[in-house]
């Protein structure tokens, strides 16, 4: 293989990252540029500052290009699902998107299902009831000037991708977060979005993850591809992993923890929708079947809380040097969403359930490992009893990958083989997808060879 290389625009809640991935022999990843990514209050609501996020991501751009010795081939956009850009006539954004934690969609679920309920809404799009879905956000401003102002919606990767191409498409994986689209048809819900008053906006069906969308306009390199990856995170994660193991479930760890299975159905029974599963799409057009977690937002806001005086290492050694707790939380508990001090939650929750609460930090850190992997534990049992098939390896990436003591506990409890890694999963997946979009890979499981023999995994077994 001649040396080739792509970047990765990695856009996460907390940060936001442009990583350059060099393909030789093995792929070799450089952080570009790193900068913060929080949501402000802005206009009465939480939402995320765009021109801090294109600034910052121009910045890494530049740098790449300034620094880069292997050409750079192509760029593609990963993101977190659901919030969106509001588009007007003129093709420039309306305001600032709002956030998902923005208390707006208070309510919603309970006026939507005037339309449909919660069952039918999940069997028509696949997509399980959570309070920051687009469809509740878009039932939030059902309506208002700003939405009859709307000309088209970008979700946050395709927001992106159309900043730096000037080309507006929705990629699939993105778009199949927000539940709006038909899980049959795998394009807007005629239903849905004739209710959300969306009919003349969402008119483009969305395309497919590998989608070339035309070259790097924004900085004039006509020589750059703007690829439309897997744009929402999760899906490209989950691309990086080898999925052709039989009997294998995945762990994506970040804000969220994301405990899925692979299929090449979704789910929809009864008891798959009372269970909070969620069939979100692959970068291949097949599903993933999954439970949003609360996940490392617990060991995030703890740290913050505590004044941030230890590196997330060490806070894996100081939790590792105790035993199990003997208290442990529920992790999806309303307590933990968004307290203004993630300690004093979990002191509130500990002292109503068990009369107690923890006498130094490590305790606490403690039982949000343990009761991580417990809430894992028990998702991964009733995906087995749902799909009817044994799970014996599950994989975890992302950052909790780089914690022995969270995939070591894992394995623990559910008694499995874990594979921990990569780490940078979701760029890693983003890469993939581009360099099979440039055809340097004859197929997904040469790919999948490649970047197996370029992964650091790591093995944990249980005991």
């Amino acid at each position: 293989m001649k040396p080739f290389s792509c970047l990765a625009i990695d856009m996460g809640a907390g940060s936001i990252r442009v990583v350059q991935g060099v393909f030789n022999k093995q792929l070799e990843l450089r952080e570009i540029h790193r900068f913060e990514n929080e949501y402000e209050q802005i206009d009465g609501h939480l939402r995320w500052n765009l021109d801090k996020i294109t600034s910052g991501i121009d910045i890494g751009i530049k740098k790449a290009y300034a620094n880069s010795d292997i050409p750079i081939l192509s760029i593609g956009v990963d993101s977190w699902g659901v919030d969106f850009v509001l588009i007007g006539k003129d093709g420039l954004p309306l305001e600032n998107p709002v956030s998902y934690r923005d208390t707006r969609t208070k309510g919603m679920q309970e006026q939507w299902n005037q339309t449909l309920s919660d069952f039918e809404t999940f069997k028509r799009t696949g997509i399980n009831y959570n309070i920051f879905n687009s469809l509740y956000q878009f039932e939030s401003i059902k309506n208002t000037a700003v939405l009859k102002r709307t000309s088209r919606v970008l979700f946050m990767s395709d927001y992106i991708n159309y900043y730096l191409s000037g080309k507006m498409a929705n990629e699939l994986t993105l778009a199949n977060t927000s539940q709006l689209l038909n899980i049959e048809t795998s394009n807007w819900d005629p239903l849905i979005i004739k209710e959300l008053g969306l009919t003349n906006i969402l008119t483009n069906q969305p395309v497919s993850s590998g989608t070339k969308l035309g070259t790097l306009k924004q900085f004039k390199a006509p020589s750059t591809e703007v690829i439309a990856v897997a744009g929402h995170d999760t899906a490209s994660a989950v691309a990086a992993l080898n999925t052709n193991q039989q009997n294998a479930a995945f762990i994506s760890t970040g804000t969220w923890c994301i405990v899925g299975i692979f299929s090449d159905k979704p789910l929809l029974s009864e008891q798959a929708y009372k269970f909070g599963v969620t069939n979100e799409m692959t970068h291949e057009g097949k599903f993933r079947p999954l439970k949003n977690l609360m996940g490392l937002w617990l060991i995030q806001q703890l740290k913050a809380a505590f004044g941030n005086i230890h590196s997330y290492e060490q806070i894996d050694q100081i939790a590792t040097a105790l035993q199990a707790s003997t208290y442990l939380i529920d992790p999806s508990d309303k307590l933990f969403y968004n307290p203004e001090n993630m300690k004093i939650a979990f002191d509130q929750y500990l002292s109503n359930k068990y009369g107690i609460v923890f006498e130094n930090e490590a305790q606490y850190y403690r039982c949000a490992f343990d009761s991580l992997a417990n809430s894992f534990m028990e998702s991964l049992s009733v995906f087995e009893k749902i799909s009817g098939n044994t799970i014996d390896i599950v994989h975890i990436t992302g950052g909790g990958a780089k914690s022995e003591l969270l995939c070591q506990l894992t394995a623990n409890t559910t008694q499995k083989i874990v594979k921990a890694g990569p780490v940078e999963g979701a760029v890693t997946g983003n890469l993939m997808i581009q360099a099979l979009s440039l055809k340097k890979f004859k197929s997904q499981p040469e790919a999948d060879s490649y970047f197996t023999k370029s992964m650091k995994v790591k093995t944990y077994n249980p005991f």
